[in-house]
């Protein structure tokens, strides 16, 4: 991992733990050993069929006033290591990773988090036979939990499922998986009624330290505003090596109630000798559309490098 990126991370660690003595929701006189995030695994089926896909995820469940990190956490913090552990011939996709929200902790640091309750999820193909009647999922997660202090912790979830032959029902916990897909990020061209644009402002050189990227989203919805206040749109960069980003900033000139124009600062990290051929992020706004409840947005975009 890159040095200096290390360095920040860790500077940030500490000044979380010298900030405060008391836990999340502690209290100077009373120790409580109870862990500050419990998790519990759960499945979108109630039974697994031979060959049938499935949904396999890792519900975090937060103390009050803690939180804990995505997979970039920002300025301070460390994100959750999730293992699946599962019988033999199975195979588990990527972990889906639902948009965090910004939070700025003591110094002054920006951090990427979750807090009360978030799950991580994956796709699961199990084989084409199974002979044992049940089958038992694991999975081993780690993660740091922060509010005036930090704690490591970790543990050990699992879960028993029977096997039958036929489709699979949807499990009482399919509501839980399709709260926190939603808040996955996806490609603006997933959704009919959005445009999205990203580009660098020129072709940079391989020395340049920092360039300045354009975003432009566009809502093709009737009677559709973009809400604009303070506050109201987030970049998350994705973890990098190489690089790091700043806030985005909104550019009130080129927008309108439809039209969303961003310009984002990006940075070269120390020791990297070249620029990313492909790097991107996630944007997170909210639009209105009249007569319909505000829908919250979370949208993976990515910048390329533009042959000349």
């Amino acid at each position: 991992m890159n040095k200096e990126l290390i360095i920040r991370q860790m500077a940030g660690i500490l000044s979380l733990i010298a900030a405060a003595l008391l836990p999340c929701g502690g209290s100077a006189l009373a120790l409580d050993t109870r862990p500050l995030v419990e998790v519990e695994l759960f499945t979108d089926k109630d039974r697994l069929a031979p060959g049938e896909k499935f949904r396999l995820g890792l519900l975090f469940k937060i103390s009050p006033g803690c939180h804990i990190y995505w997979m970039n956490p920002g300025d301070a913090g460390l994100a959750p290591q999730i293992e699946w552990k599962l019988p033999e011939g199975f195979h588990a996709g990527p972990v889906f990773w639902p948009a965090p929200q910004r939070m700025e902790e003591p110094g002054g640091l920006l951090v990427n988090v979750y807090t009360e309750e978030v799950m991580f999820f994956s796709w699961v193909r199990p084989p084409e036979r199974i002979k044992d009647p049940s089958v038992t999922l694991k999975a081993d997660a780690s993660w740091l939990v922060c509010r005036k202090i930090c704690v490591q912790e970790s543990a050990e979830a699992k879960l028993e499922l029977p096997v039958g032959s036929g489709l699979a029902e949807a499990s009482p916990s399919e509501g839980i998986f399709s709260r926190y897909a939603a808040r996955v990020p996806r490609p603006a061209s997933d959704f009919s009624t959005l445009r999205s644009e990203t580009r660098w402002i020129r072709k940079t050189q391989p020395q340049q330290e920092t360039r300045t990227g354009i975003i432009v989203l566009e809502s093709m919805a009737e009677k559709s505003i973009w809400l604009t206040g303070e506050g109201e749109f987030y970049w998350f960069g994705y973890p990098s090596e190489n690089l790091t980003s700043g806030e985005i900033h909104y550019d009130a000139v080129h927008s309108s109630a439809k039209r969303l124009v961003f310009h984002l600062s990006v940075r070269k990290l120390d020791g990297a000798s070249a620029w990313l051929a492909k790097w991107g992020g996630v944007l997170t706004a909210t639009l209105v559309r009249e007569g319909a409840d505000t829908v919250n947005y979370a949208l993976s975009l990515d910048f390329t490098e533009q042959a000349e």
